[in-house]
């Protein structure tokens, strides 16, 4: 298991350090348009909210909201649609997918389907242990399409899954605003017209992202102070810090807690679906929910 730095950058600023998730099941509070709070990465938001794991893992099983389930039943009301189960999206690459993924998870990479790592060295979980030789992209109109065609029913309850929580933020922009497609491929003119008339209306209206991701980040200390929450640094000194997306911002050099106190940084202490969490996870391949292109191209065979 790959050891990490007990010092390590967050993203996280002074701000929305933790967000704290109702356990009510049904997706119902709406970002602003390109609203960018909410995911760890102050990404835009246009999709409906951000979820944690735990609360995905229930929804896929089915077990929200049961006592309104029990009511319903006993009265003779029952509408699937109401408690209709989650599915969760895993936009991971295809080696990612291999290694462990949500049982009745979806695999719909982006915006890689595969890559390949120096020296073939990766972690139990997939990622690139030193670095990458080369990625294979997935088009993000491809992507809409593929799910599109899996799932036609535009309500359906979607949660998409990545590693962290940053590639799920950008399929999730994908399902719920299409259109999006049309800047993402660089149309121009009547071409950007024709893409933006083509998609529009043609979103999903009931996606979720999953702010932790599988694998997740290492739990940062927080103290209190005045009604807010500071990350706990070494040394407490704003530090220029640049984010996945590029932009800039500041934040602490933050002091990771050791949580199963085994006196190291590890995977174990990564807050994600996988590790912290411990929320069960399969590395079996159902042909149901592999990504047909992955599989046909032999990405899922690749080291």
């Amino acid at each position: 298991m790959r050891s990490q730095s007990v010092t390590n950058i967050k993203t996280s600023i002074l701000s929305s350090l933790i967000c704290t998730i109702g356990l009510g099941y049904n997706i119902q509070t709406f970002a602003a348009e390109g609203d960018s709070d909410g995911n760890r990465y102050y990404l835009q938001r246009y999709y409906t909210e951000d979820i944690s794991a735990a609360r995905a893992y229930l929804g896929m099983l089915g077990k929200h909201q049961d006592d309104e389930r029990e009511d319903h039943d006993k009265h003779g009301k029952k509408d699937d649609d109401e408690f209709e189960k989650l599915t969760i999206i895993d936009v991971r690459d295809a080696t990612e997918y291999l290694l462990g993924h949500p049982k009745k998870a979806i695999h719909m990479p982006y915006p890689r389907i595969y890559r390949e790592c120096v020296d073939d060295l990766r972690t139990e979980d997939g990622a690139c242990s030193t670095g990458t030789v080369y990625q294979v992209r997935q088009d993000p109109e491809d992507l809409f399409l593929q799910i599109e065609d899996k799932i036609p029913k535009k309500n359906t309850p979607i949660a998409t899954l990545c590693r962290t929580g940053f590639r799920s933020v950008l399929a999730a922009n994908i399902l719920s605003q299409p259109t999006t497609i049309c800047d993402l491929k660089g149309y121009a003119g009547a071409d950007h017209d024709q893409c933006v008339t083509t998609y529009t209306g043609r979103g999903y209206s009931n996606v979720a992202n999953i702010w932790q991701g599988f694998v997740g980040q290492p739990m940062a200390g927080i103290v209190s102070s005045g009604g807010k929450r500071y990350v706990v640094g070494d040394d407490q000194i704003l530090t220029d810090l640049i984010l996945n997306d590029g932009s800039a911002a500041k934040g602490f050099i933050a002091f990771d807690l050791d949580l199963n106190n085994d006196e190291a940084i590890s995977a174990d202490d990564k807050d994600g679906w996988r590790y912290h969490q411990g929320l069960p996870f399969d590395t079996k391949m159902s042909r149901k929910r592999i990504n047909q292109v992955a599989d046909d191209l032999g990405y899922y065979d690749l080291p």
